[in-house]
């Protein structure tokens, strides 16, 4: 598709701050000022965030897939596939499904025909990256092999909360020669992604394709099921004007032709349980879903057979008190690992005593995911709160279990601090890149080899202070014995009880395995 170039971006739903650049928070690994360095750890953590591009699978695995997609997911694949072959047409789907409808099976489907319609043309580069597969989250994107919407496209962390940050020149023309032959953006779990964003994305993919169409000219498939909770601080996407009536207020949102994924994909058993998931969002549930769900009620006094399921909780209270509760429990090697916070700038240390004072009263969500403290035990489960490498599974709603904890003596006080911690990840995959470049290391000191080493990361916080940046270098990690409904979401466990309470709504019963 020929793309026009043009100044005259349609950015009517944007809003744009020119004075602030929050680009500067991904930058992770900054020295300057690091208080570890300083006191003679070297624990510098470099920014590993790249454009993540799925790799070709071999025939006899795209032959066996493309075999087990059922009718509808065939039709559609060939669909997409006409589409991109005439290439003079650009579209945007929504492909509604529930639990177990093969959502994900269809973007990889979709996605590794495309690449190798591509690979196929003459003098074809093997390097450009013509589709790219996206969701709001780490945890969403790494299942897909995919990347965060954020990450893609150099977007604000808190885009509900701040105007969108036109990208400067320089980062601009950078991104746009990694997708100057960008064709078409996949986007899961598009109920997760607000109105907001939606616009963000619009609008950014309009700055750096240089192309005053909707979405810069790239076509758009996005999956979902909005009968799952709503954007975290935002609308719903098809929210333009605060409707919960119509999916067509949003002009953007207008433009996607509806195709429905209805038939369930799983094994019996996951195939049984995913059916009373699907009727409890639908509010159709029959006696055989009813019985399903009585089964699998724990009464309080029997909860111990339930051993290392996660617990899910309306409120954040409710997980905070599970979570202390667990945490004294245990009878097994611990230590308190605080964060160090430190001023880059000039100005009256009387300001930055006030500046950094300031910063230790934020909460952890406004700390981009850095909690102040960290109660550590060996035994107890933690979560990941940054997107460290989206590639390896180490992002932000991983779940592992803590089994070992390094020390380090700080040169200048002598005081014995955690350096390093080393995770049992509930998926084996999670962590497999990092754990190879610590191979050696893990051979030698004959540790676990399923362990993944996690080291402090450094993260630049926004504050009102024209005169100093504050930097946070700490663990990304937080207890989690216990999470609520809205950080599981997206999330795959093995095993979970579900605290339930009279007041909870549909949505948040219902939660896709």
């Amino acid at each position: 598709m020929e793309r026009e170039i043009g100044n005259d971006i349609d950015d009517t739903n944007v809003e744009y701050d020119q004075d602030r650049n929050e680009f500067l928070i991904y930058e992770i690994g900054n020295n300057e000022g690091d208080i570890f360095v300083e006191m003679g750890l070297n624990t510098r953590t470099e920014k590993v965030e790249h454009f993540n591009v799925p790799k070709i699978i071999s025939d006899t695995e795209y032959q066996e897939m493309m075999r087990s997609l059922n009718n509808n997911q065939r039709r559609y694949t060939l669909n997409v596939m006409n589409l991109i072959k005439n290439g003079d047409k650009q579209f945007f789907h929504f492909i509604n499904g529930g639990a177990g409808v093969g959502k994900s099976t269809l973007i990889k489907a979709v996605y590794q025909s495309i690449l190798r319609f591509y690979n196929s043309l003459p003098g074809s580069n093997l390097e450009t990256i013509r589709t790219a597969i996206c969701a709001s989250t780490g945890k969403a994107a790494a299942p897909i092999d995919g990347m965060t919407l954020h990450s893609f496209l150099s977007l604000p962390v808190n885009q509900c909360k701040h105007k969108l940050v036109k990208l400067g020149s320089d980062i601009s023309n950078r991104i746009g020669v990694k997708l100057k032959d960008l064709q078409l953006l996949i986007i899961d779990e598009i109920s997760m992604v607000g109105f907001t964003i939606f616009q963000h994305v619009d609008a950014r993919l309009q700055q750096i394709m240089k192309f005053k169409k909707p979405f810069g000219g790239v076509s758009a498939i996005v999956l979902g099921d909005f009968n799952q909770l709503r954007p975290v601080g935002d609308k719903y996407i098809f929210q333009f004007n605060n409707s919960y009536n119509a999916l067509v207020d949003s002009s953007l949102w207008s433009l996607f032709e509806l195709f429905e994924l209805t038939e369930i994909m799983r094994k019996k058993d996951d195939k049984t349980f995913a059916i009373a998931l699907s009727n409890i969002a639908k509010g159709a549930m029959t006696l055989d879903d009813t019985n399903l769900l009585k089964l699998r009620i724990v009464s309080n006094e029997n909860l111990e057979m339930m051993g290392d399921a996660i617990r899910i909780f309306r409120s954040n209270a409710e997980v905070d008190a599970y979570n202390t509760k667990v945490l004294a429990s245990l009878n097994t090697e611990g230590a308190i690992a605080n964060a160090y916070d430190f001023c880059v700038g000039d100005g009256p240390a009387s300001i930055r005593e006030k500046v950094l004072s300031n910063i230790k009263n934020l909460k952890t969500t406004e700390t981009y995911g850095l909690p102040l403290q960290i109660d550590l035990k060996v035994g107890a489960k933690y979560m990941m709160t940054v997107n460290i490498d989206t590639e390896d599974g180490l992002v932000n709603g991983a779940c592992g279990k803590l089994i070992m904890i390094d020390y380090e003596k700080l040169q200048k006080t002598n005081e014995t601090v955690p350096c390093r911690l080393w995770i049992k990840f509930s998926e084996e995959k999670t962590g497999r890149k990092s754990r190879a470049n610590f191979h050696n290391v893990m051979r030698n000191r004959n540790i676990d080899l399923s362990l993944t080493p996690i080291e402090p990361v450094t993260w630049q916080i926004n504050t009102r202070s024209t005169n100093f940046k504050v930097e946070r270098k700490h663990f990304p990690l937080v207890l989690c014995e216990a999470m609520t409904v809205y950080k599981s979401q997206g999330g795959t466990y093995e095993k979970v009880v579900v605290n339930l309470k009279k007041e909870m709504t549909r949505s948040e019963l219902y939660v896709p395995p």
